[in-house]
C-alpha cells in the first residue's frame, strides 16, 4: 500500500507491523540526458536506487528494534505497576521507504519511450508506484503512449518543452487520478484558447501551471469543450463531403 507524498501507512500482519513511507525523489535533472534509456546506467543526484539485500536487510533490523522497544515503553507507561511480560512476543516494525516521485527535468529528452522499463531498474513498481513525474525543460514534441502507463500519476510537469498541438492533451485523460499538470512555456500556451481548451479536456484537473483552477473556470470551459467538439466534427464533416466532390 502506497500513500500521498510525505505520509505513511502501516499494515499488521502477526507480530509485525510494516509501516510504508514516501522515499525522496529519484533526481535525475541536468544529467545531459539523451534518451530514457539512459537512467539505467546514470546515478540520481539524491534518492536511491533498488537497494542491496544487504542494505534492505539492515534497515529492517533497524526498524524492528525501534518497535520493540517502543511497544515496551507503551507497556510501562500504560501501567507502571506492571512489568513487560518476557514470554509475550514482542511487536516487530519494520520501515518500508517507497519511492513515488521522479525528477527528470532540465535534460535533452526527444521522446518518453521506454520510460517505463528505464524505470523498472531505478525503483520497484513504477507503473503502479510513481505519483510525482517533473519532466519539464526537455525537448519533447508531443504526449506519447508510455507517459500515459503511470495510472497513479497526480502530478506531471511538463513545462519548458516542445509540444505544439494542443489535440494532444487529450490524451492525458487516460490518467485517471491526474491532478495537477504544467504545460506552459509549449508552443501550445500561445493558442488563445489553451487554458480553456486544456481544462475542459482534462475536468478532473485542480491545478494547471501552478495555478488553481476554480468552479467557474471548469463549468465555462466545459460547456465552452462541449461547443468546439461539435464544430470541430461538423468542420470535419465538410471537409470530407468537399473532398467527394472533388473526386
Amino acid at each position: 500500500m502506497v500513500v500521498g507524498q510525505g505520509g505513511h501507512d502501516s499494515n499488521r500482519n502477526g507480530n509485525e507491523v510494516t509501516l510504508v513511507a514516501n522515499a525522496p525523489p529519484l533526481d535525475y535533472s541536468f544529467k545531459e540526458l539523451r534518451t530514457c534509456g539512459e537512467i539505467e546506467t546514470e546515478e540520481p543526484r539524491s534518492g536511491a536506487k533498488h537497494p542491496s539485500p544487504e542494505a534492505k536487510e539492515g534497515d529492517e533490523n533497524h526498524g524492528a528494534d525501534a518497535g520493540a522497544g517502543g511497544l515496551a515503553m507503551s507497556n510501562s507507561t500504560g501501567n507502571m505497576a506492571n512489568k513487560v511480560n518476557p514470554l509475550e512476543p514482542k511487536l516487530r516494525m519494520v520501515l518500508r521507504k517507497v519511492t513515488t516521485s521522479v525528477k527528470l527535468n532540465n535534460n535533452m529528452l526527444e521522446s518518453a519511450v521506454g520510460l517505463p522499463q528505464a524505470l523498472e531498474t531505478a525503483m520497484p513498481n513504477p507503473l503502479l508506484n510513481l505519483q510525482w513525474l517533473d519532466i519539464s525543460f526537455n525537448q519533447l514534441v508531443t504526449i506519447e503512449a508510455d507517459l500515459l502507463r503511470f495510472l497513479n500519476l497526480k502530478a506531471l510537469y511538463l513545462h519548458g518543452n516542445c509540444i505544439s498541438r494542443l489535440s494532444s492533451v487529450e490524451r492525458l485523460r487516460k490518467l485517471p487520478k491526474l491532478l495537477s499538470l504544467t504545460l506552459n512555456g509549449n508552443p501550445i500556451e500561445s493558442s488563445k484558447i489553451y487554458r480553456c481548451y486544456v481544462i475542459g479536456a482534462l475536468p478532473a484537473l485542480k491545478s494547471l501551471d501552478h495555478s488553481t483552477i476554480t468552479d467557474d473556470e471548469v463549468k465555462n470551459a466545459a460547456a465552452w469543450f462541449v461547443g468546439h467538439e461539435a464544430r470541430a466534427k461538423k468542420r470535419k464533416e465538410e471537409m470530407a463531403e468537399n473532398a467527394m466532390i472533388d473526386g
